[in-house]
């Protein structure tokens, strides 16, 4: 049947989740701007997208605030998709400040708060960007898995079972969820069912 090739295949979930001690490996080996997505991604609980989206002009008034994205058609993320994803505004804490000093700190002027100098500035990667110093999902995405086998904070796992950036979102729920906050808000998950799914 060569419809059944175009057909969506649920295949089931190996990947593991992040430890704090797995993650915080991880984040020793990674360069700065990972280490600052890796900061931020624990303390708001957002999306890949979501994090290399921020804006420092969507700080106002105290408030992070975050119109999420839907972008992938994963298995893993059908869920979400499914239900749904929101606008989020999240409180600039002691800690969130902290990790945003920390983003302006290299002096580099970016409108995006996760940026970099790129190694070279080819104008086919330009030309799908919206600044120079913007970092793309399969930029994030490769070098994090780099950073996971180079810390060896999951040695015992195979390929397929290595946490993904996309699981510092279910580590970020978990931890809000035990220090009493409202994880469900500050995912900015529609339902409850959502939240508990992570």
């Amino acid at each position: 049947n060569p419809a059944s090739m175009t057909l969506r295949k649920n295949e089931k979930k190996t990947r593991k989740r992040h430890t704090v001690e797995g993650l915080q490996k991880i984040r020793d080996v990674s360069p700065f701007w990972l280490q600052n997505a890796i900061d931020l991604a624990l303390l708001t609980a957002q999306r890949r997208i979501d994090i290399l989206n921020m804006r420092w002009s969507d700080i106002q008034d105290g408030y992070l605030h975050i119109a999420q994205q839907k972008t992938t058609k994963q298995s893993d993320d059908e869920f979400e998709e499914l239900h749904g994803a929101g606008y989020v505004r999240i409180k600039i804490d002691t800690e969130l400040q902290n990790v945003l000093n920390r983003c302006k700190s290299d002096k580099l002027i970016s409108p995006f708060i996760i940026h970099r100098v790129p190694k070279t500035k080819k104008k086919t990667h330009m030309e799908a960007k919206e600044h120079w110093t913007q970092v793309n999902l399969a930029y994030l995405t490769a070098e994090f898995k780099a950073a996971v086998k180079k810390s060896k904070a999951y040695s015992g796992y195979t390929d397929d079972q290595l946490p993904t950036f996309h699981e510092i979102r279910a580590l970020s729920i978990f931890l809000h969820k035990k220090a009493g906050k409202d994880a469900q808000k500050i995912a900015g998950h529609a339902t409850q069912l959502m939240t508990q799914k992570y």
